[in-house]
């Protein structure tokens, strides 16, 4: 087969790329805005930033799309490939500051991407206070989940303000030619035929093991086929719609917000009683959340909250360089009525039900599955989630972009059906968050954060410093 057709998305990646496409809800972006301590060189930057889509070929690839228009795009390298189209820089006017940082970064999230061409864009953003600058990067999420993002910055950082000399080479640049519409579409059919066939191999396999199971011990082996297929309906059930009486709106467009706070007491307080950090954040959002509720008069005892399950290293189908290797889970939490060590216990207690639930390692082929599903009932039951997190560990020393030290970073992810988002990134002691908020199903984005920044200094009796719709500094 032809290389230039390139290879097509599949599983996850292609149902993130299909919702997102069918449906102005569903818009998937993952944006990191890095704060620099000053503006780079221009000319280093965009040397980095080269040198970075040499590392990463994914984002010199565009989507090709064949002439049925059903199957999922194919990803192969543009042969026009422009990297001034992808990088851009400007500057703020005097005295708009980081709102206007947050309001190009929400614009920017909120505008689709040119689907002839590679999936991605970077702006370097000069004029910010007391000389800072920003790096904002936008990827679609179905060429990168958070962690894939994490990796692709620890090629376009540096650990020092001085080039590394023993920093490996980047390759050549691939080489692309243009192809044509039959080609694609013939690529295509290859690829689906091949794929049921193994299908239908794994079913028939299935089948002789259920059979032969069934006569040598057939306790264990129905057993275990009743455990998945039980599975799977939970993790493919559809909610009828979200448990919150206060963020029930979804609409097209969303805001960001931001706060940060040291990563130990974050850390400590969930050490001190045998938790994972993972576990205080949780328990740090269900506090924030009952405190919004009850802000709106009303006491809620569940949300429901999706918690990606990182699949990286698993010994399943995914692998380690998947751009997605990730499995969503989703259950209602606990919000009242609990102390936090009390909360703490129970989102352990649930993400670690969910991780081992069967269903999980099956988050590809079920997304195969979804092509059957029409886009709009897909929507609607991602439209049921109350609250989607998200805690990707990132590098625990500085980094430095061109030269100059990178002194804080915010991830700023769509709200994917969603009423909010909360992500989290630690990086060199801190923990940064980036909140996004359905502008219908919450329409005080400021107190939302108070309750949020309320609800991490209950579980770690530290306060985070909020960045919400203001004027004021990113970064001290």
């Amino acid at each position: 087969m032809n290389a230039n057709v390139g290879t097509q998305l599949t599983g996850w990646d292609a149902a993130t790329f299909r919702t997102a496409s069918g449906d102005p809800t569903m818009r998937s972006t993952v944006m990191a805005a890095t704060i620099l301590e000053s503006a780079p060189d221009w000319d280093r930057l965009r040397a980095r930033v080269e040198r970075l889509t040499l590392m990463v070929p994914t984002l010199r690839m565009r989507p090709l799309f064949g002439m049925l228009g059903v199957s999922a795009p194919r990803l192969a390298v543009d042969p026009n490939f422009d990297l001034d189209v992808h990088l851009h820089r400007y500057r703020v006017p005097d005295g708009t500051g980081w709102q206007a940082l947050l309001d190009d970064a929400r614009r920017m999230s909120l505008t689709d991407f040119d689907r002839n061409r590679p999936l991605w864009e970077a702006v370097l953003v000069e004029g910010l206070p007391e000389g800072r600058a920003a790096f904002v990067m936008k990827l679609h999420h179905s060429i990168a989940d958070g962690q894939a993002t994490v990796m692709m910055g620890l090629a376009l950082f540096e650990f020092g303000p001085d080039p590394d000399p023993n920093e490996a080479p980047a390759p050549d640049a691939p080489l692309a030619e243009d192809v044509g519409l039959r080609e694609i579409t013939a690529a295509n059919v290859s690829d689906t035929l091949r794929r049921g066939t193994s299908a239908a191999e794994n079913l028939v396999r299935g089948a002789l093991g259920l059979a032969k199971g069934s006569i040598t011990d057939p306790r264990r082996t129905w057993g275990i086929a009743l455990t998945t297929v039980t599975s799977i309906g939970r993790m493919a059930s559809v909610p009828d719609g979200p448990l919150s009486p206060v963020m029930i709106g979804r609409g097209t467009t969303y805001s960001f917000a931001a706060m940060d706070m040291p990563f130990e007491p974050i850390r400590s307080a969930a050490k001190e009683i045998g938790m994972s950090v993972n576990d205080a954040f949780l328990a740090a959002v269900a506090v924030g959340m009952d405190r919004y509720h009850e802000r709106h008069g009303v006491v809620v005892d569940d949300l429901r909250i999706n918690v990606p399950i990182s699949l990286r290293g698993d010994a399943g189908d995914r692998s380690a360089k998947a751009s997605n290797a990730v499995a969503i889970a989703r259950f209602p939490i606990g919000i009242a009525g609990l102390t936090p060590q009390e909360h703490m216990a129970e989102a352990h207690a649930l993400v670690e039900r969910w991780r081992e639930e069967p269903a999980i390692r099956m988050a590809d082929p079920l997304a195969e599955v979804s092509w059957f599903v029409p886009v709009p009932m897909i929507a609607q039951a991602a439209q049921a989630s109350d609250v989607t997190t998200s805690n990707v560990p990132g590098p625990p020393l500085p980094l430095y972009l061109a030269g100059v030290r990178m002194v804080a970073v915010y991830p700023l992810v769509a709200t994917i059906g969603a009423a909010v988002n909360i992500t989290m990134v630690t990086y060199d002691g801190t923990a940064y968050f980036g909140i996004s908020a359905d502008d219908r199903a919450v329409t005080d984005l400021p107190e939302l954060v108070a309750d949020l920044a309320a609800g991490f200094a209950d579980v770690t009796g530290d306060t985070p410093t909020t960045r919400p719709q203001t004027t004021e500094q990113l970064t001290d």
